[in-house]
């Protein structure tokens, strides 16, 4: 059986940027098909270097890390929440899940 992964994609002012949050990997593309298939190619050679070398850590991505990637890629409506809201609003559709 193979190993799914969970990504999130974020449309940045130039591109679509994915990250794999189990391997913390990521790619870019200009359109959806571009950024699934870059990353998937990008899973996959890490899968084989991880096989290589064996002695790789495999880390996921930490929170500090996530915070950047989804700072990196706000969308463009996004605006500083109201004085005194200590939430930050995220927006996710879909959570993608790759083999």
């Amino acid at each position: 059986m193979e190993r799914k992964y969970t990504t999130i994609i974020r449309k940045s002012k130039l591109e679509y940027v994915a990250i794999c949050l189990e391997l913390n990997i990521s790619a870019c593309g200009e359109d959806l098909v571009s950024v699934e298939k870059n990353l998937r190619t990008a899973i996959e050679l890490y899968q084989e270097d991880i096989k290589e070398h064996p002695e790789t850590v495999v880390a996921s991505i930490s929170s500090e890390e996530l915070i950047e990637f989804l700072r990196d890629t706000e969308p463009k409506w996004y605006k500083e929440p109201r004085k005194g809201l200590i939430l930050r609003p995220l927006e996710v559709h879909e959570v993608p899940a790759y083999a």
